[in-house]
């Protein structure tokens, strides 16, 4: 099947815009910034000629009434949501496409997944309610009353709590959102496992002004890294979700600065340490520390 058509080329994505300019100065400049280097001089001719032009326009306005519609997507890009919607995620943020009998541009059980944990949510039926409740919370600042039952508890309890910010791990392949419980009289950051949220309500409490998600305090490590068996794709790869900066220093050798939340140190350590000697950590003292006990433990280990 065609996947493209002319109609999305830039051209046309062009006129759309310039449409619904009021001005040849708007014009000129929508067409210099972007349009082809020949763009410019070439469309201005065909808006403004009377003879040859387009007749699109009249005194250097649009003679639309009403503007433009939207572009039809593309088989590509059908092809491409009829996948996505298939993803187990999908039903926590939107509903379904009407995309009729388009075939799926891949299928998700083509997708291998490595190095996650066994454990995952399962992200359909009263879960993805929850997820949608806890988005519509965020964007709205509410306050809700959330039912909780931590894992190995027998009974849930009753929370007032305002999310504030969702996370999704994909390493666990889980969420979690963050936000203020109310503790007495007094509100304190807390962590909530999505998975164990049971009810999720509107409270009949007025949002906090003025409350927002502030980031943590980061750590941060600094390592050498060698370059030997793609070992600078790989830490580019495995450490994706840290905010990182990569520096060469030398003939495949790299000082690699990586961001991290303290509470997330343990599972950076490991990784770390899964690179062997291709990375080296050379500060802070205090994870060095870090490396040398949890070698010393390794060692020891193996000796049984």
């Amino acid at each position: 099947m065609e996947l493209f058509s002319e109609i999305h080329s830039l051209y046309y994505q062009l006129m759309t815009q310039l449409l619904q300019t009021k001005t040849a100065a708007e014009q000129r400049e929508l067409l210099e910034q972007n349009g082809f280097k020949e763009t410019p001089f070439e469309m201005s001719a065909y808006l403004t000629e009377d003879k040859d032009g387009w007749h699109l326009t009249k005194d250097n306005r649009p003679i639309l009434k009403h503007p433009p519609k939207a572009f039809p997507l593309t088989k590509l890009e059908k092809a491409w949501l009829a996948a996505i919607q298939q993803e187990q995620k999908f039903a926590c943020f939107s509903e379904p496409f009407d995309l009729g009998d388009y075939e799926p541009l891949f299928n998700w059980q083509d997708v291998h997944y490595f190095d996650q944990f066994v454990s995952e949510d399962s992200f359909t039926g009263a879960y993805a309610q929850i997820i949608r409740k806890l988005l519509q919370s965020i964007t709205n600042q509410q306050v809700v009353q959330l039912e909780y039952k931590a894992a190995g508890k027998k009974q849930a309890t009753t929370h007032l709590f305002q999310p504030l910010k969702l996370e999704y791990s994909a390493k666990n392949n889980k969420f979690r959102v963050l936000g203020k419980r109310k503790t007495g009289r007094s509100w304190k950051t807390v962590t909530f496992n999505c998975s164990d949220i049971q009810s999720l309500e509107p409270a009949k409490y007025l949002p906090i002004e003025g409350m927002v998600w502030s980031q943590p305090r980061l750590c941060k490590i600094v390592c050498h890294l060698i370059d030997k068996r793609s070992a600078l794709e790989r830490a580019t790869f495995h450490f994706s979700n840290y905010r990182k900066t990569v520096e060469r220093i030398g003939d495949n050798q790299y000082r690699l600065t990586i961001f991290y939340e303290k509470k997330d140190e343990t599972e950076l350590l490991i990784n770390v340490l899964s690179f062997g000697a291709r990375m080296k950590v050379v500060e802070p003292d205090s994870f060095i520390q870090l490396v040398k006990e949890r070698l010393i433990r390794q060692k020891k280990l193996s000796h049984f």
